[in-house]
């Protein structure tokens, strides 16, 4: 479950997005997020990336960051998402990793202070991926007319 009771590891969702371009949406709110406050994580199928040999990578979870499948289980790595790093991670991702099924990337989230700011579970499946407050509408507006999303909702 994303939802706990610790305020200091959990956001509620602001807006749900529905994903048009996967890996355009990833990267896109990668660069907003980016901060030396912020980390990601990916879970999926990710032992033919280099994700895990970037400066900071971790394979353990955070206590924000938390794995989403124990069944069967998928690898999953944290890093740092700086600005610095966001060409890096991209990447490691860019022709490496798929964005559907069990054979790439399954789950990505980003915490920034503290807190989740964007979650994309299931294969950015629509039921599945939210910004908290840290992501402006603004931007996500952006998203909608560079076709990046179909919409986004209020959650």
């Amino acid at each position: 479950m994303l939802f706990g009771s610790d305020s200091m590891t959990t956001a509620q969702p602001r807006f749900r997005l529905h994903t048009k371009h996967k890996p355009e949406l990833l990267f896109a709110v990668m660069r907003t997020l980016a901060h030396e406050d912020a980390r990601i994580s990916f879970e999926g199928r990710l032992s033919h990336t280099e994700l895990a040999e970037i400066a900071g990578a971790s394979l353990n979870e955070t206590e924000v960051l938390k794995r989403n499948t124990t069944s069967p289980r998928l690898d999953f790595v944290t890093l740092p998402l700086t600005p610095e790093t966001v060409p890096e991670i991209e990447k490691a991702i860019v022709s490496k990793v798929a964005f559907n099924g069990y054979a790439g990337i399954v789950h990505v989230q980003i915490e920034r202070q503290g807190h989740l700011a964007f979650v994309a579970c299931d294969n950015f499946h629509e039921d599945c991926v939210w910004v908290s407050e840290a992501v402006p509408d603004t931007f996500l507006a952006e998203l909608v007319k560079n076709r990046v999303l179909y919409s986004y909702t209020a959650a």
